[in-house]
């Protein structure tokens, strides 16, 4: 491959790598995250196929104005998904602490009830 199109298949790469953060923030935003397991497969992939591209453009002096603005875009679509990404994991947190505690609450209160109930074992007597 030439270094002309070496560059254009990098490119195309890192535009199918936006492309594809954009679609899972949109599923970050509708909470499908069982989905964006499937898009970060084909992230992966895409990654790879980068390495590969980059190494053979390594050594070698370019014009990479287009492909530095397209990372910049990738990186801050990247960065806006780690943020919701982060604030639903935090979202995750409360709402078990929360059902912890009413686990907590709710086992402490019927141990209680059942002793009340006459229970034959009842050991307070």
């Amino acid at each position: 491959m030439t270094t002309a199109s070496n560059l254009e298949t990098l490119e195309l790469i890192y535009n199918k790598l936006y492309e594809l953060s954009v679609q899972m923030g949109q599923l970050i935003d509708r909470k499908l995250y069982s989905e964006i397991i499937t898009f970060m497969t084909k992230k992966e992939k895409l990654l790879k196929e980068a390495e590969v591209v980059v190494q053979k453009l390594q050594n070698q002096e370019l014009q990479t104005e287009k492909l530095v603005e397209i990372c910049k875009k990738y990186q801050a679509q990247e960065q806006a998904n780690i943020a919701a990404l982060t604030i639903v994991r935090d979202d995750i947190k409360k709402e078990l602490s929360k059902a912890s505690k009413d686990a907590k609450l709710l086992k402490a209160y019927s141990a209680n009830q059942e002793l009340k109930q006459g229970n034959i074992l009842d050991f307070r007597q």
